[in-house]
């Protein structure tokens, strides 16, 4: 192959925006691959060059890296949790104490114990959040129809001022 014979010094390097250089902070974004100074000629966003050098994805040890302390002490704040975790407890104690009363050894009953807690825990969490999803369609679908019965009582008030206006102007000529 031929070499290079452009001059590097003369021309002029494209200004780049630092939103364009510079990655995005969520380390679990696996699609952000930024130019970096050993693979110059890759755009932002794109997928690595082999040949250059690969870039590593984030794994399991980056997800592990964003869990915090905090997530652990404030999950009973999230929605649905509560539902869920309940639920789970119940289908545990179901399932587990069923299989042990009819003579599953006590590790079978515990395993299967833990199998309906993950189910249980899942299911209901599910389908609280279902239901949530459900009542916010209907609280907007309420608010789109009081806003449009909001703005069909303002354009017939200003209706009636209107006819008050033209009778009012009529009448004092």
């Amino acid at each position: 192959m031929a070499a290079d014979t452009r001059d590097s010094t003369s021309a002029k390097q494209p200004q780049t925006s630092s939103a364009m250089t510079e990655p995005k902070a969520k380390t679990y974004d696996t699609f952000n691959y930024p130019a970096t100074k050993e693979n110059k000629d890759s755009l932002p966003g794109a997928a690595p060059n082999t040949v250059v050098g690969k870039q590593t994805e984030p794994g399991v040890v980056d997800a592990l890296k964003t869990i915090k302390l905090q997530d652990f002490k404030e999950v009973h704040k999230k929605p649905c949790t509560r539902e869920g975790f309940l639920a789970g407890i119940g289908a545990a104690f179901a399932v587990g104490g069923v299989r042990a009363i009819l003579g599953a050894p006590i590790f079978t009953a515990c395993n299967w114990a833990v199998g309906a807690f993950a189910f249980g825990s899942f299911a209901m969490h599910e389908y609280c959040q279902g239901k949530r999803r459900r009542e916010k369609e209907g609280i907007q679908k309420v608010n789109a129809a009081l806003l449009e019965k909001k703005i069909k009582e303002e354009m017939k008030r200003e209706e009636i001022r209107r006819a008050r206006r033209k009778a009012k102007e009529e009448s004092g000529q």
